[in-house]
């Protein structure tokens, strides 16, 4: 399994995304990176204080990344979250 990957948060419940955080874990992946664009900036916060609140300090927050991306002639805000498993 690779180093890192990645989710980016869609229309499924936060609870879908959690599990698939926590797979993603335990089959090797070192760093995932979340990300939600527009709309679901918050979902991918939720989402990220979901699995803080649930894995504590077996991870840790490693890098927050906010801008802006040119989708079909409109900006469009992202947020990405960087988390690292630490055990």
């Amino acid at each position: 399994m690779s180093e890192e990957s990645r989710i980016t948060i869609g229309n499924k419940p936060i609870a879908d995304y959690i599990v698939s955080i926590a797979i993603l874990f335990n089959q090797g992946v070192k760093r995932i990176i979340i990300k939600g664009k527009g709309d679901k900036i918050s979902k991918a916060v939720a989402v990220y204080n979901a699995v803080k609140d649930r894995m504590g300090d077996v991870i840790k927050l490693e890098n927050v990344r906010i801008g802006s991306e040119d989708k079909r002639g409109k900006l469009v805000s992202f947020i990405e979250i960087t988390i690292e498993k630490l055990i």
